[in-house]
């Protein structure tokens, strides 16, 4: 078989003396291919045509200067080796070249041949141990991003098992993710231990899946014997890491999660700084949301009694340091303060006049609800109160119909004393509308959600954007512009929480469904969630979003994949988003400002 021979190397001669050209190329022709300038811009017209291995250059050339070529060949041909060829000692004018082109080394007139073939071939051998050296980074970079993207489908298939097991489970481990990463950056963690800590505390409770439904759903206080079932999930969940590539801290984060400071945590009752640091914030992360959310056998604790509890167990079940970073979430306390008296972001509420209040019958008060998120909350805390579970609702017309004329009037005249005018206060209403529209719009195409549903999930699905802007303006302004997803970590990192997230809080405040609120908390997570009333949610605000129906045949907010779950064609987005417009104007042009 004919092995087949290595092509020459290329290395460009730039002089403007015909005899040192003919010279160079006579000494390298018999080794290499050699390309032959007589200025600066002939030079350059060659670099774009030809992989060039080495340049030989002159320093004074006609036209562009040999430092000005050095440069451009710098930019254009990062590892080609240059070496200036000059008969000039110019130091100033050899040191502007050799800072501004990269120069490997330079060679004075006249020259030696057996040195400069020499040099040339050193410089040969260097060209091609940065190329190797080039060629062997790039390919660690391809494998590294092709183990990221199996790391993701990993975490991707896991999240979704984990959905599919239990939505309080899934909904335990995100909220977990989002104080662990605002502990990590409060105590300063680099961004690589963040990512490590955030993908940790998302997955900290993966070995559940393992766990028996009669025991995770469980319906009442564990046995002994159930909670000792219960504790091999943070074994079972490390083992099922240790087995992804680069996920060894990950797994280990999730190992020892349920260690405690003094050392009478498991699974093997390490004590202090021998708890891997992410574990000790994942435990402090995962012991608050524990507390602080509801559960079928116990009430949930308020902000203020969950830090207390934290601060009692700082030294015996906790990290003190990792207690006190978590305190130092201020931010958190007046959001859940906020929930807790009512307050859903009325600095957004809308002009509303008294005395035509008056005059207007149900159907009329309930479009005034309508224009205003904040408002429509009110109202369906205000409807669900008292009520069991079963029995609450989100269905906007209902909630004012148990409510009747006078009830809303009273709602709305209170809420309206807080309310502030502006132009983004008045985008993010707007875009809440055209998404109520376009959710009922879909749930009516696709039969995932009830539509009467589906327009309140939609009107109330960025709420909680609403209640962070009320309370923190300066931070939320700087950070609403980013965009998805930027905006959800930016998010996490300045309040401990982000805002669909808060959503989910300010609907359980009003008593709807845990289903639709689930759906609120989610419509951002479209990579981790089959939720088909998420995905509705986040279909509806990628259509409300787009300026232009044509902008929805490239739609790229979901993969066809999703909207194959809502038995939804991306051809069907273009008429919805024209339906959603024609709806919104049709519905809002009656009610009085």
């Amino acid at each position: 078989m004919l092995q087949k021979m290595p092509m020459p190397q290329k290395i460009m001669i730039v002089d403007e003396e015909p005899a040192d050209l003919r010279r160079l190329e006579r000494l390298f022709g018999p080794t290499c291919q050699v390309l032959c300038a007589t200025s600066g811009e002939e030079a350059q017209r060659l670099l774009e045509q030809h992989d060039v291995a080495l340049m030989i250059t002159e320093l004074r050339l006609p036209g562009a200067s040999g430092a000005g070529l050095l440069e451009h060949a710098a930019a254009l041909r990062p590892h080609m080796v240059r070496i200036i060829l000059t008969a000039h000692a110019d130091a100033d004018a050899l040191a502007e070249a050799i800072n501004r082109g990269q120069v490997y080394r330079y060679v004075t007139k006249p020259w030696d041949d057996e040195d400069i073939r020499l040099t040339v071939a050193r410089a040969l051998q260097h060209y091609e141990a940065a190329k190797s050296g080039h060629e062997a980074e790039e390919n660690n970079k391809r494998l590294a991003r092709r183990l990221r993207a199996m790391t993701r489908g990993v975490v991707r298939a896991i999240a979704d098992t984990l959905e599919a097991k239990d939505r309080y489970v899934y909904g335990h481990a995100r909220r977990v993710s989002g104080y662990a990463s605002a502990i990590g950056r409060r105590m300063r963690l680099g961004t690589g231990a963040l990512e490590q800590l955030s993908l940790a505390a998302l997955l900290h409770d993966v070995g559940k899946i393992s766990t028996p439904d009669s025991i995770l759903l469980k319906p009442a206080a564990l046995t002994e014997e159930e909670r000792a079932v219960v504790r091999l999930h943070s074994e079972r969940g490390a083992r099922l890491l240790a087995a992804v590539p680069e996920m060894e801290e990950v797994a280990a984060g999730v190992r020892h999660h349920h260690e405690d400071w003094d050392g009478t945590g498991y699974p093997e009752g390490l004590a202090g700084e021998r708890i891997p640091l992410a574990s000790r914030i994942i435990r402090v992360a995962d012991a608050y949301d524990a507390m602080t959310s509801p559960r079928p056998f116990r009430d949930a604790l308020d902000h203020e009694r969950a830090v207390r509890a934290l601060r009692e167990g700082a030294g015996a079940q906790f990290d003190p340091e990792v207690v006190a970073a978590f305190c130092g979430l201020e931010a958190l306390a007046q959001i859940r303060a906020s929930i807790a008296r009512g307050d859903f972001g009325s600095g957004f509420l809308p002009v509303a006049r008294p005395a035509a209040l008056r005059l207007l019958p149900l159907e009329e008060l309930l479009r005034v609800v309508e224009r205003e998120p904040a408002l429509a909350a009110s109202v369906l805390r205000a409807a669900n109160e008292g009520l069991r579970a079963e029995d609450a609702t989100l269905n906007l017309y209902t909630a004012c119909e148990r409510l009747g004329a006078d009830a809303l009037r009273e709602i709305i005249v209170q809420a309206d004393r807080g309310r502030r005018r502006g132009r983004e206060a008045e985008v993010l209403r707007d875009h809440s509308r055209r998404c109520a529209a376009a959710a009922m719009l879909l749930a009516e195409k696709t039969g995932a959600l009830d539509p009467e549903e589906a327009y309140t999930a939609g009107l109330l699905h960025d709420l909680g954007e609403a209640l962070l802007r009320s309370l923190f303006p300066e931070e939320a302004e700087n950070i609403t512009w980013l965009g998805h997803p930027f905006t959800v970590e930016k998010e996490v990192n300045a309040f401990g929480v982000d805002h669909a997230q808060v959503g989910q809080w300010i609907l359980d405040a009003c008593g709807v469904p845990a289903t639709l609120s689930f759906a609120v908390q989610a419509h951002h997570d479209i990579d981790h969630v089959n939720d088909p009333a998420a995905l509705l949610l986040q279909v509806a605000d990628a259509v409300a979003c787009a300026d232009d129906s044509s902008e929805m045949a490239g739609l790229d907010a979901l993969a066809p994949d999703r909207l194959a779950l809502l038995r939804l064609a991306p051809a069907e987005l273009a008429r919805i988003h024209e339906k959603t417009t024609e709806m919104v104007d049709g519905r809002f042009d009656s009610v009085a400002a």
